[in-house]
């Protein structure tokens, strides 16, 4: 008979990281607009967008997509988000 039951997820830790600092204002900003592929994602990201823009001025928005929620943002999507955006909104909805 076992004597002691052993939980084999391991804890790696966790990094200290700082938070990225906030954009002080939307307004004249490009924004990356992340779907990352539940059902519906897109509707709501199309409202979104809307609002963004109606609402606080932002001036253009780039969207991306990941072909499912389980998978890795791919590396030349990071890079695009980080080279023509000031800040990238990732999006659930179903």
């Amino acid at each position: 008979m076992a004597e002691e039951m052993l939980n084999p997820i391991g804890y790696g830790g966790k990094a200290e990281k700082p938070l990225a600092s906030r954009l002080t204002s939307l307004r004249g900003k490009t924004l990356a607009l992340l779907d990352i592929g539940f059902p519906n994602s897109n509707l709501f990201l199309d409202r979104v967008e809307t609002l963004l823009k109606e609402r606080y001025g932002v001036a253009a928005v780039v969207r991306h997509a990941k072909p499912s929620p389980t998978r890795m943002v791919k590396p030349e999507v990071r890079q695009d988000i980080l080279s023509r955006c000031h800040g990238v909104i990732e999006a659930v909805s179903s």
